[in-house]
């Protein structure tokens, strides 16, 4: 049998068949940019899942309500909120805002445990990174032992994985550390969420003088990565940048 005519049967018995990694429905695998990083999006997904482009603050990054896209991914007036209290990392970049299919595919990596999504999302940190000062080092968000042994991964360490993976920057695991475990975040308000992180992490000493990717999945209040921030330039880290798959909405947070 000739390899075109082994095609044509495999055509015809749907064994060709690619299915979209985030709506599972079929779909030709003519389709143009039908695949980002080995991994297949369907021509209706894919705008679905398309970087956020409108202005936002340079400090948080929340978007502005009926902003025009900009071409450098940020406006160049802060928020109120960043004027009056600015975090203290240099800069933070988001491949997304946190709702409809992102959230949907965030919530299926995080909670669902489809370790598989993580190429794609890793693709997407390395994309929107691109605005961010080179760094000596990553370092995902950690999770304390306990809460490490309930969930069963770290989604963060999962992501900086991947991103060190793409880019070959060093990965560190033993620059910041939970001292212990605290409540969940999604369960408080914004001030409640403050006051939760308060003292939770420490640092290596053999932080001091490097330039950091702090990674997380989802920004919120942003209350706890201004904690981890403020601990890792404590213990001498020469700047944080915060590096994340989505922000969530002012509206929303």
């Amino acid at each position: 049998m000739s390899f075109g005519t082994l095609r044509r049967w495999i055509g015809a018995l749907g064994l060709d068949e690619i299915r979209c990694c985030v709506c599972q429905q079929p779909f030709s695998p003519s389709s143009t940019g039908a695949c980002e990083n080995s991994l297949p999006l369907c021509p209706e997904c894919r705008p679905l899942l398309a970087p956020y482009t409108g202005a936002r603050c340079p400090h948080c990054g929340f978007p502005y309500p009926g902003a025009a896209p900009d071409t450098g991914g940020n406006a160049s007036t802060p928020c109120g909120e960043c004027l009056s209290d600015r975090p203290p990392w240099r800069a933070l970049a988001y491949h997304g805002l946190y709702k409809g299919a992102l959230r949907e595919l965030i919530l299926r990596f995080k909670f669902g445990g489809d370790l598989a999504l993580v190429r794609l999302l890793g693709a997407w940190l390395e994309n929107a990174a691109s605005c961010l000062p080179a760094p000596d080092a990553l370092a995902g968000m950690p999770q304390h032992p306990a809460h490490l042994r309930r969930r069963g991964f770290n989604q963060a360490h999962e992501l900086a994985r991947a991103l060190h993976a793409a880019t070959r920057i060093p990965l560190r695991t033993d620059l910041l550390f939970r001292k212990h475990d605290s409540a969940p975040q999604a369960s408080l308000n914004a001030q409640e969420r403050h006051k939760n992180v308060r003292g939770v992490f420490g640092a290596d000493a053999s932080v001091a003088g490097l330039r950091l990717w702090l990674i997380d999945d989802v920004v919120t209040t942003g209350s706890t990565l201004r904690e981890a921030t403020r601990t890792l330039l404590e213990a001498g880290a020469a700047e944080v940048c915060v590096l994340a798959v989505a922000r969530t909405p002012r509206t929303t947070a």
